[in-house]
């Protein structure tokens, strides 16, 4: 057993017999197309003890296939199964939804994956026709894509959402993530949509399932406090904070969201296994 002290003093977290590993990607694992230094390590130190790893990304442009490339091309082994995207939990949490038209504001991904449990993928001209207008990241977004979709908000279509972050983090700086698309929809309509992904019991309630393990035998890893930690938190798992992305150390002393643990990287975690 081993006993860490987090930045606030504390001995707080008890790295003993965690049966799986929930990591971030972006900022966690990754930065842009580049590995952070001893992530692959970390993640095969974490495998060699038979320890379940899922990855979960609030990204809904991606495919797991695409990300599992992305990861092999880095050196880390990650199948198609031990990823999550948000788009994947979008789709999941639809399965027990009557069928019928859905109108997409987001990229192939998310249609493809709304689409795959048995949906029918709607265009501007039939929008005010579909049961559900479902949103997440579009970097193609267009006025008359959002006039779409507000007329099929106020026509009484269902309001979901694959995540609601602000920004999307780049190399470049911040830019608008598909939480900033969705409060153009929600001030058009005054609608708000339910929304799957991080920091919602939702996608944590998926990714448990994935896993096939108990919240308290599991930990998440990620650099974000308002999605990665407070996620764990709303859903009972244990959280790790890294330093390597969006959140800095002095944001972290800040905030009243509190890690159970921080850490500079996740090459730290070798030493608490």
């Amino acid at each position: 057993m081993v006993s860490v002290t987090d930045t606030r003093g504390n001995t707080s977290l008890k790295m003993l017999n965690f049966k799986g590993f929930i990591f971030d990607l972006d900022g966690c694992i990754f930065r842009g197309d580049r590995p952070i230094p001893g992530a692959r390590e970390t993640l095969d130190a974490i495998r060699a003890r038979g320890i379940r790893l899922l990855f979960l990304t609030n990204n809904s442009t991606g495919t797991p296939q695409q990300y599992s490339e992305k990861l092999a091309a880095m050196g880390i082994r990650a199948s198609t199964d031990e990823i999550l995207t948000s788009a994947v939990a979008t789709a999941a949490y639809m399965h027990q939804m009557e069928r019928g038209g859905a109108f997409i504001v987001g990229e192939k991904a998310l249609e493809t994956a709304v689409e795959g449990e048995g949906f029918t993928i709607l265009g501007e001209n039939r929008a005010t026709e579909a049961k559900y207008v479902v949103c997440g990241l579009d970097r193609e977004v267009t006025y008359e894509k959002l006039k779409a979709a507000s007329l099929a908000l106020e026509r009484g279509a269902r309001f979901i959402a694959s995540n609601a972050d602000p920004s999307l983090p780049t190399e470049e700086g911040y830019l608008p993530g598909a939480g900033a698309i969705i409060s153009a929809l929600v001030a058009t309509t005054k609608i708000k949509p339910e929304i799957v992904g991080k920091p919602s019991r939702r996608i944590m309630k998926i990714a448990l399932r994935r896993l096939g393990l108990k919240a308290e035998e599991v930990v998440i890893v990620g650099d974000v406090l308002e999605t990665d930690i407070k996620a764990g938190k709303n859903s009972g798992v244990h959280t790790v904070l890294v330093l390597t992305g969006v959140t800095k150390r002095e944001q972290l002393i800040a905030s009243n969201i509190q890690p159970d643990l921080t850490l500079d990287s996740v090459a730290d975690i070798m030493k608490l296994i």
